[in-house]
């Protein structure tokens, strides 16, 4: 064995088995994270995807479907970020299958060099015959089967055939070598583990890389006829065959689809096959626990069916049902006797090794015929298999067997590690006791008055020196003398001087007692422990334990302090490790800390799932607390007459709430008593996993109350204050019975509500904001979501909005739209016709009282994402609508109008005529300029509630942050003044600072800077004819003060068209924002030299709202009035009024 992985060619076999461990490791990785577009139906063309994911039907003709995605636009954009989102993943996906073509192409290069004699020394033959030569062998050919049937079973056909065109058509075939091998290999098979096999599968899937017949042949050879793990040591009973070759089976039943031949007409070979490996079972576990019913799998098999026939006859079925039925029953009760405290010790471990181990065997036989037929496809024998044994009678001997095994193995650890020592403690025990003797018959020293006998006394010292002697580097020839000296101390007792005194009788008991230890000590071996690991292997269960999930969690409520018997189960399934990684370490490979951690991960993700059960059963114990704080229990006020105290008592409703309380405590006390466990290379803590079961529990109770609560039908404002009031009466009643119930499961209960709180506010901000983004976060790129604690996901509810927030964030936007509301700078809030509140202080309360600050936080962001869209989009109809006609227009406008502080001639006829040329850009400017004006507005209100917020519940960070904000200025505008003296402040403070300013209203959203963009040709000119263009349609109402439709149906509102304005001259530079108030001031001295002033000297109306306009504008830019009278003549503002 050592000579073969010493030398180049097991060394290089040995590299490539452990890569194929870790392939497999990563197809299962990555086939969880398969992106929905590439599953869905063959026949699915409503997708917007479908045009653009396609299979290889693509290859009969590209350049047809590369026309027909370019021709459309819309198709072109969508082909082109979905290649950016997607392209890192699909390289991901594409080297995995690289990687498999690789793996057997590198074996089969290694046969080829083989058989030239490349390996000096070395054949296929040789190889085989050697003892890790073999297994190697067997295991290469046998992970590329598991690597076939695990792709076809994890990634479907279809998905990889889509995933393999979308990657050929992003990177282009010269840049992809080996592709058509690749896509040969992974095409679709047309299986599908709902529906029906295909012919002739999966022989043809295997036979897509020839395979040399002949090596197969000696590999199945080698399988079929030798024990070539050497299992039989740790299962010497015949009884425990098929157990001890359950590897090898798995292996046969992969390789043998190869090797179709053998399972069509070999009749004789299958027969030997399955009578040696398949005797008493017939579903077996291959590759990480995947079962398979060989009843079903073999149908379509002459030869295999005929062999398996044999077995399969009703009589043979039930006596083996009955035999494992009987021997489960038997077992559970020798279980629980050793189980029983005090019964397993060192002592007792010792002298009965071999039957506990015996008992370990059968156990875990047993447990694994059950585990594995109890899945088996025929119908009457599924049925007589649960019949015989029940789940619960199952779980017995998995949890008892577990912790049998736990105990016995921390025994034997503790006996190995003091082995020497209790050796030296016996010898020396049994020795000294052998001198007393000696010294006994001697005379001279009396235990009683007793003639001496020099015989004795000599032989005595002959057999101390015996002992003395015996040397603890060679138990078995030790162990003999043992045995020897033993046999002589029974014999010597049938002297007559002996014979007639107690208390040498008593001595030699306790010498021989002592000799038996020293034989017992030197039997634990680590051989003993190595058995104990390969008997106790639990990696079949690694898939059909979660058909158990349901009923452990039963056992969990019914009983908390089944948790702690679950700890050995956990341990037990930890043996899954073993496999993937043994090949992996053993050749030093980098990839053993990435397998070892998914296949751990993956564990842990089980153990969670098992134990979420408690924290559920909190939570529906908190239901009902949640019921009392909230509805029953009245606030006890400070002081109480003692008239009244009785009122206040409420003695039947506090007697529920302390049971609730003390059965909240009785669930987490099975945990928290658990010891901290090592599962593979992830260490489990008991506190940490219930804190991580309660988030999640909590998590998943906010996200749905979010979910359904946040559900708009018609958009009426009553209903939309009381879906937030009653959001918020849910949340506060979550958050009382939480904080009141953090001290008895020994956790910081507000803390840990807004840690996650804010994370799913964050997170399903983040998911509604990929509709606005280009490069967009998936879920599992999510920062905010986690394995341990995930957020849930729900599906849509409408077709505009991906969760609550966008469902909020869509009717807020819906209850101020100047379809219906006017916004009324003076009051803060948007008012329909009859003046009434619609969105106002009020609503901002409901709000934050429903989600919070981080609710209004995660507004504001989703907003401002809404405002970046508008103006992009905006950008881009300006750049398409501002072709050269149009360019040629403004240009000759903006000529005419120079210089601005003039009069032009004809000016109104140059405007209108530019406003009829530009009629359809101007339009289209309309409704994106006030859906930002309303955006801007809501965004200064929540900044405003905020920060009233702030002031009110934490007015020292207030303060600080207004601090800090001050002396950044400060020190930025002293940079800009003396920037050699005066450094930049540190880049990492001013975007954390900027965030925290943002949390807490220290912002204002009229000044920002959404986006970057190249100059747009004639913008301020362009925006005074849209202003120009929008004044006629407005009128100043008296009532509010403020500039308002004159027909509601024309989808604009005063306020919010300034501000929108406003925030577009914002992205550009401040020389259009000058340039567009010079336009405005020229129109207004324009209108006024037009039409005169009346004879009560009031201004014309076309020059009373555009002073309005400006007036507004000035307002809401922060822009000085000083700059205003600068441009418009002073007797006209003079002659202004509002009335």
């Amino acid at each position: 064995m050592t000579d073969f992985l010493s030398n180049v060619a097991g060394q290089t076999l040995l590299s490539i088995v452990a890569r194929g461990s870790a392939i497999i490791a990563e197809l299962r990785r990555l086939s969880d994270h398969i992106p929905s577009v590439f599953l869905r139906p063959p026949n699915d063309t409503k997708s917007k995807y479908a045009p653009i994911i396609l299979d290889f039907s693509y290859l009969k003709n590209p350049d047809e479907y590369e026309e027909r995605i370019e021709k459309n636009e819309e198709t072109a954009e969508l082909d082109e970020e979905f290649r950016e989102n997607h392209l890192a993943l699909l390289e991901r996906f594409y080297s995995l299958f690289e990687s498999v073509h690789k793996y057997i192409t590198d074996w089969l290069a290694y046969l080829d060099e083989l058989a030239e004699g490349t390996f000096v020394q070395h054949t296929t033959e040789g190889v085989l015959l050697d003892v890790e030569g073999k297994q190697l062998m067997a295991e290469a050919l046998y992970l590329y089967g598991c690597m076939l049937l695990l792709m076809d079973l994890r990634i479907p056909g279809l998905a990889r055939e889509r995933m393999l065109i979308s990657y050929y058509r992003y990177k282009g075939a010269a840049t992809i070598p080996n592709i058509d091998e690749v896509c040969k290999l992974c095409r679709s098979t047309g299986y599908s583990p709902t529906g029906r096999i295909p012919a002739r599968y999966p022989e043809n899937y295997f036979a897509r890389v020839k395979i040399p017949k002949g090596t197969i042949k000696m590999i199945v050879s080698r399988l079929r006829s030798d024990d070539i793990y050497n299992r039989r040591k740790a299962y010497p009973s015949p009884d425990h065959r098929s157990t001890a070759l359950a590897t090898q089976s798995a292996m046969l039943y992969t390789i043998l689809y190869f090797a179709p031949s053998v399972l069509h007409s070999e009749q004789s070979m299958m027969r030997e096959i399955v009578d040696k490996h398949y005797n008493d079972n017939w579903v077996v576990a291959f590759q990480m626990g995947c079962a398979v019913d060989l009843s079903q799998a073999w149908e379509p098999y002459k030869a295999a069916k005929l062999a398996l026939d044999n077995i399969l006859h009703k009589q043979n079925v039930y006596d083996v049902i009955n035999h494992y039925a009987n021997a489960v029953k038997t077992l559970n009760g020798r279980l629980l006797k050793y189980l029983t405290k005090g019964v397993l010790d060192e002592r007792f471990v010792m002298n009965n090794i071999r039957v506990l181990m015996h008992c370990v065997r059968d156990c875990n036989v047993s447990l694994r015929w059950f585990l594995l037929h109890r899945t088996t496809m025929h119908r009457k024998y599924r049925e007589l298999i649960r019949k015989a044994v029940g789940v619960e009678q199952l779980l017995d001997l998995m949890t008892n067997t577990a912790q049998f095994e736990l105990q016995l193995k921390n025994l034997l650890q503790q006996l190995l590690a003091s082995k020497e020592e209790r050796w030296e403690h016996y010898k020396l025990e049994a020795k000294t006791r052998l001198q007393d003797l000696s010294e006994y018959f001697s005379g001279e020293r009396a235990l009683t008055r007793v003639k001496k006998n020099s015989n004795l006394q000599q032989w005595f010292q002959k057999l101390a020196d015996q002992v003395s002697s015996l040397d603890f580097s060679n138990p078995v020839v030790a162990g003999r003398n043992i045995a020897h000296l033993i046999r002589h101390l029974e014999e010597v007792e049938q002297f007559h001087q002996i014979e007639s005194s107690m208390q040498v009788k008593a001595f030699l008991a306790d010498t021989r007692e002592y000799m038996t230890l020293m034989i017992r000590t030197a039997n634990i071996t680590d051989s003993v422990l190595a058995d104990l690991e390969t008997i106790s292997d639990f990696a079949y269960a690694c898939e059909v334990i979660n058909d158990y999930t349901s009923h452990l969690h039963h056992r969990i409520k019914s009983k908390p302090s089944t948790v702690l018997l679950l700890r050995a189960t956990f341990l037990k399934l930890s043996s899954i490790l073993s496999l993937p990684l043994v090949r992996i370490t053993q050749c030093g490979s980098k990839d053993d800390i990435s397998v070892a951690e998914y296949y751990s991960r993956n564990l842990v993700r089980y153990i969670r799932k098992v134990l979420e059960v408690v924290p559920k059963s909190v939570f529906n114990t908190l239901a009902l607390i949640i019921d009392l704080l909230t509805h029953k229990m009245k606030p006890v006020p400070t002081k109480i007459e003692r008239l009244h105290l009785q009122n206040y008592a409420q003695l039947n409703e506090r007697y529920t709430l302390a049971r609730a309380t003390h059965q909240v405590s009785v669930f987490t006390r099975g945990i928290l008593n658990m010891k901290t466990t090592l599962v593979g290379i992830v260490q489990l803590d008991p506190r940490q996993l219930l804190e991580d079961g309660i988030r999640k529990e909590l998590v998943q109770r906010i996200a749905s109350a979010l979910h359904t609560q946040l559900v708009f039908g018609s958009s009426k404002r009553i209903e939309f204050e009381h879906k937030l009031k009653s959001l918020g009466d849910q949340l506060t009643g979550f958050k009382r019975s939480f904080e009141y119930i953090q001290d008895y499961i020994h956790m910081y209960g507000l803390k840990i509500w807004q840690e996650e709180f804010s994370r799913i506010i964050a997170y399903s901000v983040e998911q509604e904001c990929n509709s606005f983004l280009k490069r967009k976060v998936y879920d599992w790129q999510s920062i905010y979501q986690s394995d341990a604690i995930p957020i849930p996901q729900f599906r849509p509810l409408d077709k505009f909005s991906i969760n609550f927030m966008g469902r909020l964030v869509r009717e807020l936007l819906a209850q101020c739209s100047p379809d219906k509301t006017v916004y009324i700078e003076c009051n803060q809030g948007w008012y329909d016709q009859q003046l009434r509140e619609v969105v106002g202080i009020r609503t901002f309360d409901f709000l934050y009282k429903g989600v919070g600050v981080f609710g209004l936080c995660g507004v504001d962001r989703l907003v401002s994402f809404m405002i970046v869209r508008d103006l992009n989009k905006l950008t881009r109809i300006y750049k398409r609508l501002m072709d050269f006609t149009n360019a040629k227009y403004v240009s000759g406008l903006m000529e005419d109008l120079k210089p601005t502080t003039a009069l032009p001639r004809g000016a109104k006829k140059l405007y209108d005529q530019c406003r009829d040329k530009l009629s359809s850009l101007l339009r289209a400017m309309a409704s994106f300029l006030v859906s930002v004006g309303t955006k801007q507005l809501l965004r200064r209100q929540i900044g405003n509630q905020l920060n009233f917020l702030c002031k009110l519940d934490s007015k020292l960070l207030s303060c600080s942050l207004a601090a800090v904000n001050d002396s950044l200025i400060l020190d930025v505008r002293a940079h800009y003044q003396r920037p050699e003296s005066k450094e930049y402040p540190a880049n990492p403070l001013l975007p954390e600072v900027s965030k925290h300013l943002e949390s807490a209203g220290f912002n204002n959203p009229l000044t920002k800077i959404y986006i970057t963009s190249e100059p747009l040709h004639g913008l301020a000119c362009v925006m005074f004819l849209f202003v120009l263009e929008q004044l006629n349609k407005l009128k100043w109402d008296k009532k509010i003060s403020t500039l308002v439709a004159k027909n509601q149906r024309d989808g604009i509102d005063g306020g919010p068209l300034v501000v929108g304005v406003v925030t577009v001259l914002k992205q550009f530079h401040s020389s259009h924002t000058t340039l567009f108030l010079r336009y405005l001031a020229q129109y207004v001295n324009v209108s006024v030299s037009t039409a005169g002033t009346s004879r009560t000297g009031t201004l014309p109306n076309d020059a009373i709202n555009a002073l309005l306009f400006l007036e507004q504008f000035c307002s809401f830019s922060k822009i000085d009035r000083k700059i205003v009278d600068s441009l418009v003549p002073a007797y006209l503002l003079d002659r202004f009024t509002h009335d």
